[in-house]
Formats: C-alpha cells, structure tokens, sequence
C-alpha cells in the first residue's frame, strides 16, 4: 500500500491504483453530500498502512484539512482556561423548536450548512435541547463496528435531492438502545430515507471537520 495520507483524493486514488489495485476504494467522509469533486478532499488516515500488502479493499478517511503540523484547532469555549465553567443546573432547560426561536427556525432552512449563523446557533446552546422533525440522510458504521452508527440527519422532509439546515449528526449510536425510540418502525430497523421526529441534546458544531452539527439523542420516534 503507498503512502497516500495528505494527498487530494484523486492523487491518492490514483497511486493506489498504479500499485497494483484496480476496484473500487472505500471512502468515508466528504461532508453532507459525500464526495463530489476528489480534487477538494485530503486523505487524513489510511488502512492498510504505508508498505502494507493491499490484501483487502483500501480505506480512506477524507476531510477538507487534516490538522497538518502548524495549524491548530480553533479554541472552543471548553477549552479556554480563563471561561468560567458554568454551574450545572437543577431544572430541565426548555425545549427550543422552530416554533418558540426564530434563530432556530432560520438554521432549520438554511441552504448552506457550513453558514456562520448554523456555527454560532450551536456554540450559543451548548448543551441545550432541541426539537424538530428530520430525516435520516445517511449511515455509517462508526469506525467498522458492525452496531454501531454515525447517522447524518436533515431537516424536514427527506429529499434526495434537497437538504436544507445543519448536517445534524448522531455519532457512534447503537440504533436499538442510544435513539431511545417512543415508537417502533414500520420496518423494525431505521435506515436512509426514513423521516423521524427528533428531541436532542446540542453537543459540538464541528467546523473544519464536515461541518458536522453534532447532537446527542434524547427520544425519536418515526414519522
């Protein structure tokens, strides 16, 4: 296997290809609407490794950067030693929905979801529970189990075509026990497609990784 990390995708492809391995090459990452232009993503992590024998298919994880030597990642409020940590609370915060926040209604129908308002709404409401309905527009295994799920989800009604608002994420979920269902699936199972009514806990907008709205399960229940 070459050593592909920190190449465009299509250099990397296209190394891997002149080694000797001509099928298709697994790839995970690129954003909402995965990978359209290879050119724009950068292999951050490789399997097999550099030098290893290409005995299975290839795995590569894309992102826009991968954190080269140099640069940082922006400093949350989390990680800033002169922010107070605020005092937990003892009452259970309210629930915004589209229909008690403005600022949440216009995130839920924004058309680019990497916008700053998406970042700031986010960063506001830390830890903070929200309610919408959404579809599931992706899933994952999260890093190869076989239970357990990155799912990607939309706002409003699925589309193939169109998804408006965050690139909500639920990330490393078992799907029977984390989702914690108030109903059972037509299908018993969940997959892309299907449209679900969501109450979340606000977690981290990831901005240099996807842009990824990253959100904690409280109660789902199919639509």
């Amino acid at each position: 296997m070459p050593d592909v990390t920190g190449l465009q995708l299509d250099a990397a492809l296209a190394a891997i290809e002149s080694a000797g391995f001509t099928k298709d090459v697994d790839v995970d990452g690129g954003g909402l609407f995965g990978v359209v232009d290879e050119s724009n993503w950068t292999v951050c992590e490789q399997n097999p490794g550099p030098g290893e024998p290409l005995s299975g298919t290839p795995h590569l994880n894309v992102d826009r950067t991968c954190g080269e030597d140099g640069d940082e990642e922006p400093a949350s409020a989390e990680d800033d030693p002169t922010e107070p940590e605020a005092e937990p609370t003892h009452t259970a915060p309210a629930v915004i929905t589209a229909a008690t926040d403005p600022d949440f209604a216009a995130i839920l129908t924004d058309t680019d979801y990497c916008s700053v308002s998406i970042a700031q709404f986010a960063t506001e409401h830390h830890g903070q529970t929200i309610e919408f309905d959404g579809s599931v527009v992706a899933m994952n295994n999260h890093d190869g189990y076989d239970t357990r799920y990155d799912i990607l989800i939309a706002a409003g009604e699925f589309n193939e075509t169109s998804q408006p608002g965050p690139a909500f994420q639920f990330r490393d979920v078992n799907t029977t026990y984390d989702l914690h269902w108030t109903n059972d699936s037509a299908t018993d199972a969940v997959g892309v497609g299907d449209n679900l009514h969501i109450v979340a806990e606000i977690d981290t907008y990831e901005a240099d990784h996807g842009c990824l709205f990253l959100i904690e399960p409280v109660a789902t229940s199919f639509r």
